[in-house]
């Protein structure tokens, strides 16, 4: 059985984030990919499994495949965003979904069902790796959650199940018998309807882009930055979901980063004023639609933030590219 060398790639980068030498990883891969990023690009599922349990072992981190769904967000958009594009019904999107799992990460099993009120997805692995399979699937689950909220909104309930649920589970987790998700119907048929809602054809690939640009430095700072970019959905997280994606208190965070002469509030500031000028030369974005993916409370105080960086206003920037 093949798996697309993508998802394995995520765990390796991640792994790479929280501190274990890349050698080690590539070091258990019997087959390793030609071109890893490619779309067609596979992996052995033997090698795949190798790489997950070496990562498992490496981090203990009971709660690992939920830290990662929280940072591979931007790595995994195909999974619900890009099969939103092509869906017109709740129906569909399910079709599209167990296609997309089908090809790319065979290893998982799905069943669906949706009545006008809310859906079900139920997910689960045929496979004896216990640990491993509850890695994947809680994985998985987390990235579903992650871009259901950024399409639909905060304000739509979502519940995801597991049978290892304990008390230091993320809040929106239960005990379940199974792996699963329940989401309100309504709510995401209503998504369906405005799938450009953040232009995220415009915003991922400005945010991998610097993701690639960061990874030749290999200061803390650098890892911090590349963990904020992955989890955006589409505003950058705040300081205490950095810290728990990266297994640590945010006081821990703040020391390291102090450690190298900086902070948390000059990174965050840092990435605003580089995304602000990637997103102004676009008119798609309006300047409340950048005031909003920044996460400023108003576009007056997005305004006032980019004339201090650049020394003019977003308005004055666009007329001088008119010109």
């Amino acid at each position: 059985m093949k798996i697309q060398s993508i998802h394995l790639l995520n765990f390796m980068e991640y792994a790479r984030v929280r501190g274990v030498p890349e050698h080690q990883l590539i070091e258990v891969i019997q087959q390793p990919p030609v071109n890893w990023p490619d779309a067609n690009s596979q992996v052995a599922a033997e090698d795949f499994y190798a790489v997950v349990q070496l990562v498992n072992e490496q981090l203990k981190d009971e709660l690992l495949g939920i830290r990662l769904g929280e940072f591979m967000q931007l790595k995994a958009l195909g999974l619900v965003y890009q099969i939103s594009l092509q869906a017109t019904t709740v129906e569909e999107g399910f079709y599209y979904l167990k296609s997309y799992l089908d090809a790319s990460l065979p290893i998982i099993q799905i069943s669906t069902q949706a009545d006008k009120d809310k859906a079900i997805i139920e997910l689960w692995i045929d496979t004896s790796y216990l640990n491993e399979n509850r890695l994947i699937l809680e994985n998985v689950l987390t990235i579903m959650a992650r871009e259901l909220r950024m399409m639909a909104g905060e304000q739509i309930a979502i519940t995801l199940t597991s049978p290892f649920y304990h008390q230091a589970y993320p809040d929106g987790w239960q005990k379940g018998n199974r792996f699963s998700l329940t989401f309100t119907n309504t709510l995401f048929k209503a998504a369906l309807q405005d799938t450009s809602r953040w232009k995220l054809e415009i915003l991922v690939p400005a945010y991998l882009k610097m993701i690639e640009g960061l990874k030749t430095d290999q200061s803390f700072a650098s890892q911090v930055k590349i963990t904020m970019l992955q989890m955006a959905q589409p505003e950058l997280p705040d300081l205490e979901k950095v810290a728990s994606t990266l297994y640590m208190t945010a006081r821990t965070l703040q020391r390291r980063l102090e450690n190298e002469a900086t902070t948390f509030r000059q990174i965050s500031a840092s990435l605003k004023k580089e995304i602000s000028y990637l997103l102004i030369s676009h008119k798609q974005y309006s300047v409340a639609d950048i005031s909003l993916v920044l996460g400023f409370s108003e576009p007056a105080s997005f305004i006032h933030s980019f004339t201090k960086w650049y020394g003019y206003s977003p308005q004055k920037y666009r007329q001088q590219l008119a010109l």
